[in-house]
């Protein structure tokens, strides 16, 4: 690894963390650097594609012969 990065924590998010990372198998160390790097993937990916948030629009004929299909295939009687 190349850097340390020191943050502060209370007790309660230091149990959960060893808690969770005891539960995967791993260190912390390694359970926090793969969180970490999930969420920064994920914030890339929201950050690429939020000028199309809310763009799709769908006409009303076809969303609801869509839910009409979903239904007919997924109703219990």
């Amino acid at each position: 690894m190349d850097k340390t990065l020191t943050i502060r924590i209370d007790a309660e998010q230091q149990a959960a963390l060893s808690r969770t990372a005891r539960m995967l198998g791993k260190s912390v160390s390694e359970f926090v650097r793969e969180t970490l790097e999930q969420a920064v993937a994920a914030r890339a990916l929201a950050t690429k594609t939020a000028h199309v948030k809310g763009k799709l629009s769908l006409k009303t004929a076809s969303r609801d012969s869509w839910a009409r299909a979903l239904k007919q295939r997924n109703w219990r009687s």
